[in-house]
């Protein structure tokens, strides 16, 4: 179609929206066009049918590849042509992935070690800055040891599979990221939520759950900061309840390393609850500037892990020029105290302009200033202006976030420019008058 309606490109952004879904994919939209699913790929071919027809109108954000250094700013291709973009899809919030002091460090480990570890950790993969890095986050973060893994994801799906059994039981913060939830389904134990940052709800599922353990243990899994939120995890009323009912608890600190505590350790240094915290982990792909991550915990159970999870056995180990970065980076931003007051100024700048012309700012503590649309039929032309006016973020709508509450989160740096803030706001004030978005009034 040459010149799409306005109509039609809504239509396929609600197309999009809903297939984004895999169950409404293959259960509603499959069966609609009787799909012959004896072709495992036939469920494939008519999700990109969708996904092309997207792309061929500039309406597909994912997967276009940045064809500039990261940063604030980035150069993509869109509407055929490369364009300046303001970037707030980025979570490298300190700008380190782009720092020199870093740059120089891998530098010298390239020369004097090569790329890759060549095996497993267990194997031969293990080098003495992989030994440098341990020691130094289990001391940053309170814990006896700690271990690092090739993700972020991998960092704390791992611990839940390997800690836990079908007699266990793992409770999760709603919020929390996929990498919580997968790793307790993985496990085998029995999954139950609890709503998000409710520390009451917490307490009556616990109370549930102790009641019906089998000689089992119970983990309750939450995260420092929610990105998609704007709220961080209420930490001292979580460790009460969970020491109360004997409950271990684990935080992933992704989004709240180097954004919050005073080194920037997290949340749980923020409220000074690194020993009671009985796992700590994240990943370094954020703040750090990286890629992989961490868990923190007793020794016994860092030995445990390195033996049993197989995440560790029958992966690569995290390559070496990544242990001399993160270990910089770590360094850079425990010393380094102006690059997060920076970030604050940006984040409390952004969220005030938000607020200012109306916009439904869920949350103001964390790295990322999130905006509820509310309304995923919109989601997908709503960015696709965004783009035109020279912004890209991702729209977040439902699995990602409930039905309905779809999002823009609209991830900060340390080095965003007033004057591309002021632009963001002056275009969300556009767009949200364009799109009949309703308007919340913060006085």
């Amino acid at each position: 179609m040459q010149n799409p309606t306005p109509e039609y490109l809504l239509d396929l952004s609600q197309r999009a929206v809903l297939l984004s879904n895999r169950d409404h994919l293959l259960n509603k939209h499959c069966a609609e066009l009787k799909t012959d699913h004896t072709d495992v790929f036939a469920k494939a071919r008519v999700y990109s049918e969708t996904i092309n027809e997207l792309r061929s109108h500039g309406m597909m954000q994912y997967g276009i590849p940045i064809e500039s250094r990261p940063g604030p700013t980035v150069k993509m291709e869109f509407f055929g042509e490369k364009r300046e973009l303001i970037m707030f899809a980025s979570n490298d919030y300190l700008n380190l992935s782009t720092d020199p002091r870093i740059h120089e460090a891998v530098e010298k480990t390239l020369k004097e070690y090569g790329i890759g570890a060549g095996s497993s950790r267990v194997g031969t993969g293990y080098s003495y800055m992989h030994k440098a890095l341990e020691e130094k986050i289990a001391h940053s973060f309170g814990k006896e040891a700690a271990i690092v893994l090739p993700t972020g994801y991998d960092a704390i799906a791992s611990p839940i599979i390997t800690l836990c059994t079908a007699k266990d039981r793992v409770i999760i913060d709603a919020s929390s990221h996929a990498c919580i939830v997968d790793g307790a389904y993985s496990s085998g134990a029995t999954v139950r939520f609890f709503a998000h940052n409710d520390v009451e709800r917490l307490n009556e599922t616990l109370e549930k759950a102790k009641g019906r353990m089998d000689g089992g243990g119970m983990l309750v899994a939450v995260e420092g900061a929610y990105s998609m939120d704007g709220d961080i995890a209420k930490l001292p009323e979580i460790v009460k309840v969970c020491r109360a009912h004997g409950a271990r608890l684990i935080i992933d600190e992704a989004h709240s390393i180097g954004v919050h505590g005073k080194k920037g350790h997290g949340v749980a240094e923020y409220f000074g609850l690194s020993k009671e915290v009985d796992l700590i982990g994240g990943t370094f792909s954020k703040s750090l500037g990286a890629t992989g991550g961490f868990i923190a915990a007793d020794k016994d159970v860092i030995t445990y892990m390195n033996y049993l999870s197989r995440k560790i056995i029958f992966s690569a180990a995290f390559p070496p020029i990544l242990a001399t970065a993160v270990s910089k980076a770590m360094d850079i931003m425990e010393s380094d105290s102006e690059l997060r007051e920076r970030l604050w100024n940006n984040i409390k700048y952004l969220a005030k302009g938000m607020k200012q012309i109306g916009a439904n700012v869920l949350g103001t503590e964390t790295a990322s200033v999130p905006i509820l649309i509310g309304n995923d039929s919109i989601m997908f032309s709503f960015t696709q202006d965004l783009i035109r006016n020279g912004i890209f973020t991702f729209p977040a709508v439902y699995p990602t976030v409930p039905k309905n509450k779809s999002t823009f989160r609209l991830a900060l740096q340390s080095k965003h420019q007033k004057k591309d803030l002021d632009h963001t706001i002056e275009v969300f004030d556009k767009l949200l008058r364009k799109y009949n978005v309703q308007k919340i009034n913060h006085s």
